[in-house]
């Protein structure tokens, strides 16, 4: 190895350094959150049956299920059919709420009721049919009161057209819409009257009107629009929302997306005062409709895991896998959405059927989608789970004399290097049988790791620190010619300050790095920053484990 190459590039390399790991600082905004939901949709008894395994093999932050409840003739009431002339009986959801409250929930704690906007085969001016959906939504929005989740809005017309104008109707398109905006701002009191401050997803808003929404008359596309009555509904819901009511675009059409940029561009969309979600609200709710509503994304698993030339596919940009394509969209989605992510899945399914009949686990499909749910709705215990997993599995450590067992001379180590800033005072030596740093403001020990290019790897260490000093673990990358390169993915990895502590003071701190395709060394640097000449820092149980 070219160590003398490899010590003077540090300095620079500082400059370059970010952080992933278990210590970084932790974001100001309120946690985004991850929904899911498929074909597999689960009721309130599924939920209390197998809410444990759920939890631990699809590590989202909630689910949206259906609310079903035998009515007193023996017939299923389902929030997936809400929209018929039926009446329920409240009394009937209770064992619903039973159900949901046994479930002592450690990740599912934002989950959903699914409300379809289905069948709907019944007139805007049938007022029974709309007293009797808003009384339904009322009990739907009990059920969530009490349980204390939210409702998810499906507006798709999976049957009757509910939200295109009829020509055919004896009824203006101005005057249907008018209607439409009053049977939304009765849907809305009735939801509010029993929960005012409900979060509602809505799986699409005005996003599925975006292109009426950007031309200087809407009103012209949106009379022939399949959905072109949606606008005018949501201005109903506003109308009778509570001020701390909240909706959520959900953004179907994330399905489709390709790239960060189109992500963040329908973000802002969906939430500027200047956008096309915008542009479809009444003048007097758009402040309304900006303060209560944020942006989301719908995301379709199928899409990376469909034949390529399905109508649904994605695939790899040049030089990935589809499941890099996968990775790359899902984290564009969940870093431009202002707090939830639906994902959305067909042909697979997170948990088994209630039925028993063979069934494909998405993780049987797109190896390591659990570990990505994981990574970015938890990453403090992705990594948790990955260590414990790598330990049990006894990976072999690629780290050699980790423990620093073996020395090569005074306070020297085998299969270390050192180096130190031209400036810097302090001095390498050993404290309780562990390499240390005393005194020193940028100094380090050096080890090169060969590695696989586009690999994995987990970084763990053990820290300690007396007196006024920092100390970090840090991944760069050299070269087949052992130069560095891709210097912009450097990775520094602290340990966190409310770590435990082991029996000698130490906290660990470890992360996942992954290794770019020109690199083929992992170079390891053990660091310490000290603000005076006595304050130490010592280094202990240094692993790196291939993770895939």
């Amino acid at each position: 190895m070219k160590l003398r190459v490899l010590l003077l590039a540090l300095a620079v390399a500082c400059a370059f350094v970010s952080s992933i790991a278990a210590g970084a600082e932790p974001n100001s905004t309120p946690k985004k959150k991850m929904i899911e939901l498929g074909w597999d949709i689960p009721t309130t008894g599924y939920l209390r049956e197998h809410y444990r395994e759920m939890e631990s093999n699809a590590p989202f932050d909630g689910v949206i299920y259906d609310l079903v409840a035998k009515a007193q003739d023996g017939e299923p009431c389902s929030s997936q059919s809400l929209f018929s002339p039926k009446r329920w009986n409240r009394d009937d959801f209770i064992s619903c709420v039973n159900d949901l409250e046994s479930c002592d929930f450690k990740r599912y704690r934002d989950n959903f009721i699914r409300i379809n906007f289905h069948p709907a085969g019944f007139d805007w001016s049938d007022d029974a049919a709309w007293d009797a959906v808003c009384e339904k939504g009322a009990i739907c929005a009990f059920v969530a009161r009490e349980t204390h989740g939210g409702l998810c809005f499906d507006f798709e017309s999976y049957g009757a057209a509910l939200f295109r104008w009829n020509p055919d109707s004896g009824r203006s398109f101005d005057e249907t819409r008018t209607l439409a905006r009053k049977r939304g701002a009765q849907f809305c009191r009735a939801i509010v009257d029993e929960f005012p401050s409900v979060t509602i997803l809505c799986l699409w808003m005005n996003s599925i009107n975006y292109g009426a929404g950007r031309t200087a008359r809407p009103e012209e596309i949106l009379r022939g629009a399949s959905y072109g009555l949606l606008p005018s509904f949501i201005d109903g819901l506003l109308d009778a929302s509570a001020p701390e009511t909240r909706f959520v675009e959900g953004c179907e059409h994330g399905y489709y997306m390709n790239g960060a940029s189109e992500y963040m561009r329908s973000s802002l969309d969906a939430i500027s005062t200047t956008g096309p979600g915008a542009a479809l609200v009444s003048p007097e709710n758009r402040a309304k409709y900006r303060a209560q509503t944020t942006s989301g994304f719908g995301f379709y698993l199928d899409m990376y895991s469909n034949p390529e030339g399905s109508t649904y596919y994605r695939g790899p940009e040049p030089g990935e896998t589809r499941f890099d394509r996968l990775r790359a969209n899902l984290t564009a989605a969940y870093d431009a959405a202002e707090e939830y992510v639906w994902v959305y899945g067909e042909q697979k399914r997170w948990w088994a059927p209630e039925n028993g009949k063979e069934w494909t686990s998405w993780e049987e499909a797109l190896p390591g989608v659990t570990d990505l749910v994981m990574e970015l709705v938890d990453p403090q215990g992705a990594l948790t789970a990955i260590k414990e997993r790598l330990e049990s599995n006894a990976t072999p450590n690629l780290v050699v004399n980790g423990d620093f067992k073996t020395k090569s001379g005074a306070n020297a180590f085998e299969n270390w290097g050192t180096w130190r800033h031209e400036e810097s005072r302090g001095s390498f030596l050993e404290v309780d049988g562990v390499a240390a740093i005393k005194g020193d403001s940028n100094a380090c020990y050096i080890q090169a790791i060969p590695v696989e290019p586009g690999k994995k790897y987990f970084v763990a260490g053990k820290i300690g620190t007396m007196g006024d000093v920092s100390g970090s673990l840090t991944a760069r990358w050299q070269n087949a010619e052992q130069r560095w390169t891709a210097e912009s993915r450097d990775v520094r990895i602290r340990a966190t300050d409310d770590g435990e502590l082991d029996e000698s003071g130490r906290r660990e701190a470890f992360g996942v790095v992954a290794v770019p395709e020109e690199a083929r060394f992992l170079v390891l640097l053990l660091s310490a920053s000290a603000a005076d000449a006595d304050a130490v820092a010592t280094f202990d149980d240094v692993r790196v484990y291939k993770v895939e």
